[in-house]
């Protein structure tokens, strides 16, 4: 401690270029400006999320309805083809019928 300096405390020296000031400043400034945005856009996307959620039930439940649809439909499909095998039948019962006159 010849100098005068006490070196337990933290000093600046005159060695330290005002660049390398302004460019650590700078690059601070970014970083905050970067997560200010980035908190923003996850925000967003939470706001979205939560949106999803009401939607992926109606979703369920729209899909629950198609495959009751589909179940009725193959019911009725079915049935039309039974009725259709029995007016063929009468169909060509009745000319039969016909012919045998």
């Amino acid at each position: 401690m010849s100098n005068g300096y006490d070196d337990r405390h933290w000093h600046l020296d005159k060695r330290v270029p005002i660049a390398l000031i302004i460019t650590i400043v700078m690059q601070t400034i970014g970083i905050v400006w970067w997560a200010a945005s980035l908190s923003e856009r996850v925000a967003t996307l939470e706001s979205r999320f939560d949106g999803l959620a009401t939607h992926q039930a109606r979703i369920v439940r729209l899909e629950e309805k198609q495959n009751a649809v589909y179940q009725r439909l193959d019911r009725i499909e079915v049935i039309q083809r039974r009725i259709e095998t029995k007016i063929d039948r009468l169909l060509i019962g009745d000319m039969g019928r016909r012919r045998g006159r």
